[in-house]
């Protein structure tokens, strides 16, 4: 990936990757003629990336590449169902760990739940919450909250960061679902 040059404010304005720090590999494919590429998650804001890659010794699936890395080229991005199948295996173990790597909006998430209208939470965005489950999980929170996701997996008896991953590859499938916690939790400064 070329170096950032501040000074051109035109470019930075239409590269979306410029806030990335990490890049977790999800598949290294060998593109012929022109070499080797990687489909990956972005952290912090977990985009589906393609990169071409120079040198692929050093790199595996699961691994995380820091960025701006010389041995990376264009970063572009690929929708959900253009990733290999590979790809599509270690996506939830991808996110489960860029949520875990950068916990503070995510785990902001159980803590600022609250109803979306009259009979709907919060919660209830998250696979497998229903109704009774959210309350459950309003009365546990209290007014303290959690600190980690242990507390909130411990007093609820759920896999938080799991289904938040489960959720934001649910948005990712389809770009209607709304709200989108991508959008609300991940992309945008709270």
């Amino acid at each position: 990936m070329a170096s950032r040059d501040k000074s051109d404010s035109f470019r930075d304005s239409e590269n979306p990757y410029l806030s990335e720090t990490n890049l977790r590999v999800l598949d290294v494919k060998e593109r012929r003629p022109i070499g080797n590429e990687i489909q990956c998650i972005t952290e912090p804001s977990l985009f589906l990336v393609r990169v071409r890659v120079n040198d692929i010794d050093e790199i595996t699936v699961g691994s995380s590449i820091s960025i701006p890395s010389e041995n990376l080229g264009p970063i572009s991005e690929i929708r959900l169902k253009d990733i290999s199948g590979s790809a599509n295996q270690e996506l939830i173990g991808a996110i489960s760990e860029a949520i875990i790597s950068n916990p503070d909006n995510h785990l902001g998430f159980f803590n600022r739940a609250s109803p979306m209208n009259l009979k709907f939470h919060s919660f209830q965005l998250l696979p497998g919450i229903g109704n009774s489950k959210a309350l459950q999980m309003v009365d546990e929170r209290g007014l303290s909250g959690w600190e980690s996701f242990e507390q909130v997996d411990e007093s609820c008896g759920i896999e938080s960061v799991r289904l938040l991953a489960e959720r934001y590859v649910k948005e990712m499938e389809d770009i209607a679902q709304t709200p989108r916690l991508l959008d609300l939790i991940v992309r945008t400064e709270i």
